[in-house]
């Protein structure tokens, strides 16, 4: 099925139309084209962004250098380099604070929040969103909807459901009022991604739930749906690789590891790579209990090369948790124990952080009302 016309593009089209005056014009062509980059359009995003270096070469506007900046940060955050998007954003937030473009410094600071928080600096997330929040106007709706997916995201990673489901519903709100069905797929898609991880994360830690499993389910296909729906680009093997999760923590062994061996170099291409070692591990499993021994203990050797202390201390506890499961299972004691402990250590680290966000976004949303 055909998507239909997208409602923000058409209005962002309309005023690009209506526009008199060039810096007006670029304005719209910028925000035009972050909208295609978060669309995962990035080609036709980076002609947008030359056409306004180009018309701005010579005679730069503060305005339009910020939003150049802004759009660049999103095409470098979708192209799966979010480090080099987060320096980008910094960059559109100092401008606009010396150039007091009040909307962009708000719009840029709730990115900054989110951008700490996918990199677990925590503390940066925290000081970014409680600067957007002050910043936003009631009806900056691109600024308010993203500082609301954070305080959302951030609640759900930390287990605490009821704390995220009323950010949740403002994001939605705040994306519906703005016509954005590009933040409304990803509000979908990161409930879907923080039940998939709680399904794994339980498979592991603290048996398997079965119900969390089958929501995330719902809410992966939700999110598929949606993406297939308004047009955007999803990522097949990222979302295949969740869907081989959910399998696993329902013990389909063999339906995840179908979905790995499919997909997992995609996924890796796809920017997963950081997750090769908990995907490897998990298919170890996954190819334990479908008969084949010596193909798990290969993939449990390669996961145990790929651990590294620089991973996300969640991926590190859920791949060592996994990997004493495996080991046990063939016989390898003296690796089981090693892993054992590791996912320990990691796993209580990992708790500590959960507190942390929690205790962090309670003092940043300390003044926002419901």
């Amino acid at each position: 099925m055909k998507p239909p016309t997208s409602p923000m593009m058409a209005r962002l089209d309309a005023a690009l139309a209506a526009a008199r005056h060039p810096v007006d014009a670029a304005c719209v062509r910028a925000e035009r084209a972050g909208l295609l980059a978060r669309q995962g359009s990035l080609g036709e995003a980076n002609t947008e962004l030359q056409i306004l270096r180009r018309d701005f070469a010579e005679r730069p506007a503060a305005v339009v250098t910020v939003w150049i900046c802004i759009v660049e940060a999103w095409i470098e955050q979708y192209s799966g380099r979010p480090s080099v998007g987060r320096d980008k954003m910094r960059r559109a937030q100092a401008l606009s604070a010396a150039a007091r473009l009040k909307p962009l410094q708000a719009l840029s600071a709730a990115w900054l929040a989110h951008l700490g928080y996918m990199q677990d600096d925590f503390d940066d997330m925290a000081k970014y969103l409680t600067l957007a929040l002050q910043l936003a106007a009631p009806d900056h709706h691109a600024a308010r909807a993203r500082a609301a997916l954070v305080a959302a995201s951030g609640y759900h990673w930390a287990n605490r459901l009821d704390l995220a489901q009323p950010w949740y519903a403002r994001a939605r709100e705040h994306a519906v009022a703005d016509a954005d069905e590009a933040l409304l797929s990803i509000v979908t898609f990161m409930m879907a991604c923080h039940r998939c991880n709680h399904a794994s994360r339980a498979s592991i830690f603290g048996g398997v739930d079965t119900a969390e499993a089958h929501r995330a389910q719902a809410w992966l296909d939700a999110s598929f749906n949606l993406d297939q729906w308004v047009g955007s680009a999803p990522q097949d093997s990222f979302v295949c690789t969740l869907r081989a999760q959910l399998y696993s923590a329902e013990r389909q062994h063999a339906q995840a590891l179908a979905l790995y061996e499919a997909h997992l170099a995609d996924a890796d291409r796809q920017g997963l790579a950081h997750m090769r070692a908990v995907h490897l591990a998990d298919q170890a499993w996954c190819r334990f209990h479908t008969g084949d021994a010596n193909g798990a203990r290969t993939d449990a050797n390669a996961a145990v090369a790929l651990i590294d202390p620089g991973m996300y201390v969640e991926d590190l506890a859920i791949a060592c948790g996994r990997l004493d499961q495996v080991f046990e299972a063939l016989g390898d004691t003296d690796a089981a124990l090693r892993q054992r402990q590791m996912a320990r250590e990691h796993w209580a680290t990992h708790q500590t952080m959960m507190q942390t966000m929690i205790d962090l976004l309670g003092r940043a949303l300390a003044t926002e009302a419901y």
